[in-house]
């Protein structure tokens, strides 16, 4: 009965200790808030309970036209070993610029163009089973070239009205 009893223990311990060590990657969706007119804004971010390394991919819907993008990834903790380490950060291929690890952690994007099905992975190491990101990414549209050609033509418009009324 105690040697079950040992075995039954040792199974558990092992398992748990592969978990422990294993990551907590996730896939996530999420939706942007706008228009593509006004442009889109969306908050997203994970906890992480697991200690270990991780990637994680968040998918934004709906899919953009021409835009300007930009992002901000961070995390923070009261001591550098409760927090979450980051590796990487790509969005559709643009890398996030990153701080050196530490107790708060940032990463950005400066405005890029980028149009399409926005992905973006994060990569890192979680290093307590408490441990959490968030971030912001922001959408702002590139006018189309209709947008300039009419913007031109009321200029001009405006003009000439100006004109013909200061030769009256």
């Amino acid at each position: 009965m105690k040697l079950k009893s040992l075995l039954i223990g040792a199974v558990l311990a092992a398992t748990s200790i592969t978990s422990y060590a294993a990551g907590d990657s996730q896939n996530v969706n999420v939706a942007l808030s706008g228009t593509p007119a006004t442009g889109y804004s969306t908050h997203f971010g994970l906890d992480h309970l697991v200690v270990g390394t991780f990637t994680d991919v968040f998918t934004f819907s709906p899919s953009v036209g021409p835009s300007f993008l930009d992002v901000w990834v961070q995390t923070m903790s009261l001591g550098v070993n409760h927090d979450i380490d980051f590796y990487s950060a790509d969005l559709n291929g643009h890398a996030l610029t990153f701080t050196p690890n530490g107790g708060v952690e940032s990463g950005w994007l400066n405005p890029t163009a980028i149009s399409g099905p926005l992905v973006l992975t994060v990569s890192g190491m979680a290093n307590t089973v408490t441990a959490s990101y968030s971030g912001t990414l922001n959408v702002d549209p590139v006018p189309e070239p209709e947008t300039y050609i009419m913007m031109l033509g009321g200029l001009g418009i405006l003009s000439f009205i100006g004109r013909r009324r200061k030769k009256s």
